[in-house]
């Protein structure tokens, strides 16, 4: 049996990780709030750009489309993994690097080529040595990214040459589920899953004229802002994701650390028991010989 003071050594020690732990929980609860309102937001916007660059597709031909939007090949992809800058948040980093391992190994497989771009520390840390020649890039303190930051990055890596761009990040789905999920930001086109003959019907209130280099431009120019909103999008959602998974480990470590507490309480309860017991036998034996 330890004895007394390793035991209250021991109990000091986790009482000290649990006040670290019931301070993070906090923390990450009053973010997950202010993320879910920056998400709210920019769902938004997204909505309403979409709903306007549906529109113009509709009186857009699939020839004009593919010469405009050049997604007639489909042999280069720009791959967007958004994980966290920090740990303490479960499976949070790790599951969205192997589910995008995944994909991008079947791409390379397949003969096509592929960039990766990868959004916070943990995720280039676990993912460089998988991705090693295809990381075009990283970016860290990825909750402090602006749409300014996305608009330089966007710019910078000239995303008009990629015929795919694909983002992987947690989705939050409610307090206990979050999942790592694949969207395409780019192309669009006839056949994509986001434009279907519904949602024409549903948004085409509106028809619209354009000469083709005017059709070019506003496409070109409505691309390259939705790929920055999405992206910015996909980024508060993995925000979201994280701040509630990292609520979720710490609550799970508080309640850990209090069991622990319990126990070590009870066991050093019993130890003292014991202790104090041993001296009254002993002073007791002492007496019995004066």
């Amino acid at each position: 049996m330890k004895s007394l003071k390793e035991l209250s050594l021991r109990i000091k020690n986790i009482k000290s990780v649990q006040k670290i732990t019931r301070i993070m929980q906090m923390v990450s609860a009053a973010k997950l709030l202010q993320s879910q309102k920056k998400l709210s937001n920019s769902k938004l916007y997204i909505s309403k750009l979409h709903n306007i660059i549906f529109s113009l597709l509709v009186s857009v031909n699939q020839e004009s489309l593919v010469r405009i939007l050049n997604i007639d090949n489909k042999n280069f992809y720009l791959v967007f993994i958004i994980a966290s800058d920090r740990g303490m948040c479960g499976s949070f980093n790790s599951a969205i690097v192997k589910f995008s391992q995944e994909y991008i190994n079947k791409l390379i497989v397949n003969g096509k080529r592929v960039d990766v771009i990868f959004f916070g520390k943990k995720a280039f840390d676990i993912g460089q040595n998988r991705f090693e020649h295809k990381c075009l890039l990283r970016v860290e303190n990825s909750k402090g990214v602006t749409l300014r930051n996305i608009e330089s990055l966007i710019d910078s890596v000239n995303f008009s040459k990629y015929n795919k761009i694909k983002v992987f990040y947690n989705k939050f789905y409610n307090a206990f589920t979050q999942k790592p999920v694949l969207e395409t930001i780019k192309p669009w086109n006839k056949e994509s899953s986001l434009i279907n003959d519904s949602l024409f019907a549903s948004i085409a209130d509106y028809s619209y004229e354009c000469e083709p280099q005017d059709a070019k431009f506003i496409l070109q120019y409505l691309t390259r802002d939705y790929v920055i909103a999405a992206l910015y999008s996909a980024l508060l959602e993995s925000a979201v994701s994280e701040n509630n998974a990292r609520m979720v480990a710490m609550e799970s470590a508080n309640k850990n650390a209090k069991e622990m507490l319990d126990k070590l309480a009870l066991l050093y309860n019993r130890s003292r028991q014991t202790s104090i017991t041993t001296d009254l036998i002993e002073v007791i034996s002492g007496t019995e010989f004066l």
